[in-house]
Formats: C-alpha cells, structure tokens, sequence
C-alpha cells in the first residue's frame, strides 16, 4: 500500500445488504488509527448503528479510492462485535480481495 491509497473503516450489519452502516475514509499515512463509528456516520438515516447490537467492523484500502470493493484491495476484519461496545477492537489489514 502507497501513504496515499485510502483507507475504509466501517460498520457493516451481520446479515442483509453488505452497504457500510457507518463509515469513515482515512488514508495509509494515517495508520495505525483510531476512530470511533457513530450514527453521525450513517450512510442512510434509517440504517444506524444505534439500531444494530452486531456488527461486523472492516478495514479496506483502496487503490482506486472507490467505495466499491475490487479486487486487489487490501482487507481486514472482525467478524462479530457488539455494536454499543466501550472497549476498542483492533482491525488487522491481513487479507486480499480476490
């Protein structure tokens, strides 16, 4: 990854549509970081994080920068996590898109 490739750190629901609850855009160079997702974040008003106890939290990096997913991207994630949760989780960007 290049310090200028960009960074997707996002909530996604554990089943149904795979669009981002809340997300947020960072870039390589600003890594490791630190966010907290919210509903302020919410891709769509009535899809927000406050309304999920699961969730699934990704790390993506785009070379393209596209919101999409494509293959190549770089890709981390923990699988199951409470949404209303105090302590932090950590994402490790360990996987390939394919």
């Amino acid at each position: 990854a290049e310090p200028g490739d960009t960074v997707f750190i996002y909530a996604q629901a554990l089943s149904g549509p795979k669009m981002p609850i809340a997300i947020v855009r960072k870039q390589v160079a600003d890594l490791p970081v630190t966010v907290t997702l919210n509903d302020s974040m919410a891709m769509m008003p009535d899809r927000k994080l406050s309304n999920f106890d699961q969730v699934k939290l990704l790390a993506r990096i785009s070379k393209s920068g596209s919101a999409m997913s494509q293959p190549g991207d770089l890709l981390g994630v923990v699988e199951q996590t409470d949404s209303k949760a105090t302590k932090g989780q950590t994402i490790v960007i360990n996987s390939q898109v394919k």
